[in-house]
């Protein structure tokens, strides 16, 4: 029988019992060389601001909730990033161009509804040069900045709604103006320190006339007018102005002098045709007429061309042509785009961009065809799993679009449209791969339950657990799932219950009691509307972290929902690899719990202290210690930003808080959102917090930021596999470290080195490209693949006059050689491609630093006169041809050589686990293609030598000697014909198997073009291949017996005719 035990709720010491030696922080310039990379996937996330520039067609900006601001300038063909470069925030309410300067643009930052997280701004921005550069002008305390407008003729005239802290009283909210474009700002309207706004607009044609609404918590929403292009205003109450609530959103029609004002909440959609005075509602019996998702969704704007052309926005968008009286469907789709916010050109009425839940969209012919949404890498996801297939996948639950999955690295050099695919599953929740099997997967659904996924038929079945009557099951929206480390048959899933499936879900045990037992109700200490009891059924949600259709909650109400929904759910669990018996459990209610027999019985180990209304958002088990654990706090809700990480080494007997080196002003978002432990170096800690990443190299000691080249996002959730580490953010989809080798590795003491070479991961032998016809071109939204093959690291304290690496085989023959002293002869673009497809080749770096290469797991590219580039191209990524051919599995010493320094490691060339060869069938490929690669040098020796000859028997001749001398040169430069004419070694792809007359330079190019037909897989060579080659090699016999005759007979019969003629003999070869 389960059962809790008594709880050990004990305090918080301040200095852990157990030292981890004394790692401490390490220079961050010794892992300076890691990068994180996009993955994608492509489907875009939830839009929260749209702008156009007035007189450039193909210029947009969106601003996402916590992705940046984003620009196209070819009408959303492409979209790039362009606000990377502002660290400190990332979410963006509000974006606009000035209508009469397109290189002036306004960043009012802070989304007010980000996933459950109104994430904080910091005020405005401003770029003077379309983008590409910002400046911070001020207003930093208002926190949420959801609209604005840029005066149309004077683009330093800028108008402000801030709603200000969403948690508590001030003053820095409302309407705040700018005329000299942000050096000084003055609030120009203030209602109280609980009112903010939330929109302004005007009409075009009229901008000394503007209207604004203001929104407060629970009620007094308020409609403003203005006559003076913002300095002074004064409330609307005209006759039928309802009561405001929800979103507001406001609009002025254009051709009416300012005299037609269309209204919208969740109170419906009015007109006013006299300035206010009057209200009309309109769409009467019109459900959609009006705001969706209980204020979600919430729009309206009118054309700019015809005042009776109207666009509404609910689930989908609308459009009236008769002034607002009927609408009909606009643009949208089953299930509904959520439109978020428009911009209609105020100059062109077929031009307008939407931001939706799933991104930017564009029309340049008005509405009736869209740029799409599968180009945007800015993905608003939950939880995050992979797969153990390689290439593996990862998965995860996307906000508003539903599950998903992207590989971490694409066939086509690239990853591509065609490596990402929707996934059957819900916006919410979590996803659980079978270890065993990866096309049978596991995941939240719409039903309200868990489902079970079979590819590749995409068929999917509800697998819920199923309760005695009457004690429905509750979970956390975003419900953890969760395979056993220890035993890959066993499906976790939490609930209030911790309850485990080893059959797929046909059954179902509980591993736990009602670890977060229901609570009294307490009563409010101010009046507010009861929370409706859930509804009945199977499973009810416990929180409130979607879609912010409550956003007027306050915050005591919240909490009253939540105990009314019956106490606590699991938020977060592990189990930990150190002992299988032992399992955690942390709750939204704050709760931690811990069982060491594996659901007989639980301890309560709850820290005390954690901050009110905590959820226990990432929980972790040490993989080296049973006892240890590590837990990230999330206490957002209540309205504290710091970080709360507490780490145990005892089963939760005592915690200690682990914060040290997290930023923990509010303003820096770094509430802590999942924690893990790295399976391999004991006490390599990460955490994900609400802005950042970080690392701790000594048990949570010490963190270190690890954001490297991270943009600044939500980060909500991340996977160690293997070794690389995998995020999921809200805002910018999945990102990889790949390779954290050196994490593993580092040490302090490296710093004192005068150079260090890291041990590298294994190296997957996998081909570049094995697209073998046209390439997609760089417009196909794609991300970077992984470094290929073996990825090095090294560490120079100081710049070196020279660095090189040579890689050998285990018998000591160098393949590859890299130097910093290499010269990249970039030849004139004689080929018929544009310069961006071409690889971009730099020596190794020199100078002092940490520094990662990677060798491609080929040998030496052969030399050529003249080089090509192969039809399997990727933008800025296509090598030049000819190629060294591909090594096989196997041990390889990396020898690095830094000034005086020589230091080695050996990496490990793993096969494509994908591949089908047999480890003899790649010896025998091996084999022939080495053979063929010497044989190509060989010749290409051989041929620089018979052309030193030729020259010098050209020079010879050109000196007009005697007669006899002359015949003699003549005769003799007859024989070098015999051994073939000038020709010119043209790399590019080749023909196979093609053979011309015999001469060295036949065999130098019949031999790389035999070699390069068997690089694209692996497997014995043919009966052809073979064939061809051995005709080759017998050729090159051949040739080799009669140089050798020439020069030992000859040439030295021609030396002594030169000699007795008194004309320079030719200088015999020396190979």
């Amino acid at each position: 029988m389960n059962f809790l035990s008594r709880p050990l709720r004990t305090a918080i010491v301040a200095l852990s019992l157990v030292g981890i030696g004394h790692a401490q922080q390490v220079d961050p310039q010794l892992f300076s060389g890691l990068s994180w990379r996009s993955v994608g996937p492509f489907r875009g996330g939830r839009v929260a601001a749209v702008t156009g520039a007035v007189g450039k067609p193909g210029v947009y900006f969106m601003g996402m909730p916590m992705g940046g601001v984003w620009r196209t300038t070819n009408a959303g063909v492409t979209w790039e990033p362009v606000f990377d470069a502002v660290k400190g925030v990332s979410s963006v309410g509000s974006v606009q161009v000035a209508p009469s300067d397109s290189n002036i643009v306004y960043v009012g930052t802070g989304d007010f509804s980000s996933g459950g997280c109104p994430s904080i701004g910091n005020g405005m921005y401003k770029s003077t040069d379309g983008g590409r550069t910002w400046a911070h002008i001020g207003l930093d305390g208002t926190d949420h900045i959801p609209s604005m407008v840029v005066d149309p003729t004077n683009p330093d005239h800028v108008l402000v709604a801030a709603r200000g802290d969403s948690r508590k009283g001030t003053e820095q909210r409302g309407i705040f103006r700018t005329t000299d474009g942000g050096k000084t700002w003055k609030q120009v309207l203030y209602v109280d320190d609980k009112t903010g706004a939330e929109r302004i607009a005007y009409a075009h044609d009229v901008p000394d006339t503007l209207y604004a609404t203001t929104v407060k918590v629970g009620s007094g929403s308020k409609l403003y007018r203005s006559t003076d292009r913002g300095a002074t205003w004064k409330e609307v109450t005209g006759e039928g102005l309802p009561s405001i609530s929800g979103r507001t959103c406001v609009a002025v029609a254009p051709k009416t002098n300012a005299q037609r004002i269309f209204l919208t909440s969740n109170s419906g959609l009015f007109r006013s045709d006299d300035a206010g005075a009057h209200w009309t509602k309109m769409g009467s019996g019109d459900r959609r007429v009006s705001n969706g998702q209980g204020g979600y969704n919430c729009g309206v704007y009118v054309n700019s061309a015809n005042p009776d052309i109207v666009y509404l926005i609910n689930t989908c968008s609308y459009i009236s042509r008769d002034g607002g009286v009927t609408f009909t469907g606009f643009k949208g789709a089953p299930g509904g785009d959520d439109p978020q916010q428009m911009w209609l050109d105020p100059t062109d009425p077929d031009r307008m961009i939407f931001g939706v839940d799933q991104g930017a969209t564009i029309s340049m012919d008005g509405g009736r065809s869209w740029s799409n949404w599968y180009n945007q890498a800015t993905a608003q996801v939950y939880h995050i799993a992979v797969d153990n297939q390689w290439p593996y996948w990862i998965y995860a639950t996307q906000q508003d679009s539903g599950a998903v999955s992207t590989c971490m690295r694409g066939n086509y050099g690239e990853i591509t449209p065609l490596d990402w695919h929707p996934h059957p599953g819900y916006e919410f929740g979590s996803l659980a791969i079978d270890p065993r099997d990866p096309n049978i997967s596991y995941c939240g659904s719409d039903i309200g339950g868990i489902i079970r996924v079979d590819k590749p038929s995409g068929q999917y079945i509800d697998v819920s657990p199923v309760v005695e009557a009457g004690s429905g099951l509750r979970h956390v929206l975003n419900q953890p799932l969760l395979f056993n480390p220890n035993d890959p048959r066993e499906l976790l899933a939490g609930f209030q219950f911790l309850m485990s499936t080893t059959d797929g879900g046909k059954t179902w045990k509980k591993l736990s009691p009602d670890l977060g037992a229901p609570k009294e109700t307490p009563k409010p200490t101010t009046p507010t509307t009861p929370a409706k009891p859930p509804t009945t059924g199977n499973a009810v949600t416990d929180d409130d972290d979607d879609e912010d259709q409550n956003e007027n909650m306050d915050d005591e109400e919240r909490e009253l929902r939540q105990q009314a929904r019956g106490g606590g759910s699991i938020e977060s669990f592990c189990v930990s690899t150190a002992d299988p018996q032992v399992l955690w459990a942390g709750l939204n209610n704050g709760g931690v719990h811990v069982t060491k027999d594996r659901g007989k019985t639980w301890s309560d180990v709850t820290p005390t202290g954690l901050p009110q209304g905590s959820d226990i958002s990432g929980i972790d088990a040490s993989h080296h210690e049973a006892g240890e654990a590590y837990i990230a706090v999330d206490a957002h809700n209540r309205g504290d930003y710091a970080p709360h990480v507490y780490r145990t080494r005892d089963f939760g007997k005592t915690w200690t808080k682990i914060v040290n080196g997290i930023p923990g002003k509010d303003s820096d978002m770094s509430f802590a959102r999942v924690i893990k432990s790295d399976p391999v170096r004991k006490g390599l800690l990460f955490l994900c917090t609400e802005s950042f990443v970080y690392v701790s190299f000594d048990d949570g000691d010490h963190w270190q930021s690890l954001a490297l080249n991270q943009p600044n996002t939500s980060y909500r959730d991340m996977v160690i596999k293997g070794n690389d580490l995998v995020v999921g953010t809200y805002g910018r989809s999945f990102w990889i470290l790949d390779d954290i080798s050196p994490l593993r590795e580092v040490t302090g003491a490296i710093a004192n080195q005068a150079a260090h070479l890291f041990k590298p991961g294994n190296a997957v032998r996998v081909r570049r490209n094995v697209n073998g016809d046209t390439p997609y071109p760089p417009e196909v939204t794609h991300a970077d693949n992984p470094p290929l093959g073996a990825v090095l690291y090294y560490w120079l304290a100081k710049p070196a006059t020279k660095v090189s690496i040579e890689i050998a085989d285990k018998t000591g023959r160098v393949w590859r050689h890299l130097s910093s002293d290499d010269v990249v002869n970039l030849e004139p673009n004689q080929h018929p491609i544009p310069e961006f497809w071409k690889e971009v080749v730099r020596p190794l770096p020199n100078q002092a630093g940490m520094w990662r290469v990677n060798w491609n797991l080929l040998a030496d590219n052969p030399p050529a006169t003249s080089h090509g580039y192969g039809i399997n191209a990727n933008p800025f990524g296509t090598p030049q041809s000819p190629e060294g051919p591909l090594v096989p599995p196997g041990d390889y010493t990396v020898t690095l050589k830094a000034g005086d320094q020589t230091l080695r490691q050996v990496v490990k060339v793993v096969n494509d686990p994908r591949s089908r060869a047999s480890a003899a069938d790649l010896r025998a490929q091996w084999g022939l293609t080495s053979k063929l690669y010497d044989a190509a040098l060989q010749a290409w020796g051989k041929d620089l030598e018979l052309k030193a000859l030729r020259e010098q028997v050209k020079a010879r001749l050109e000196a007009k000697p005697a007669e006899a001398a002359t015949k003699a040169l003549e005769a003799f430069q007859k024989k070098l014909e015999e051994f073939g004419t000038e020709a010119s070694a043209q790399g590019g792809r080749r023909q196979a198997f093609a053979t011309s007359a015999a001469s060295y330079r036949a065999v130098y190019q019949s031999s790389l073009r035999i070699m390069d037909s068997m690089e694209f897989g692996d497997s014995v060579p043919t009966q052809a291949a073979t064939s061809s080659a051995n005709k080759n090699f017998d050729t090159l016999k051949r040739l080799d017996a009669s140089w050798k005759k020439l020069v030992a007979d000859d040439l030295a019969a021609l030396n002594a005719t030169l000699t007795k003629l008194s004309v320079q003999k030719i200088t015999a070869p020396t190979g």
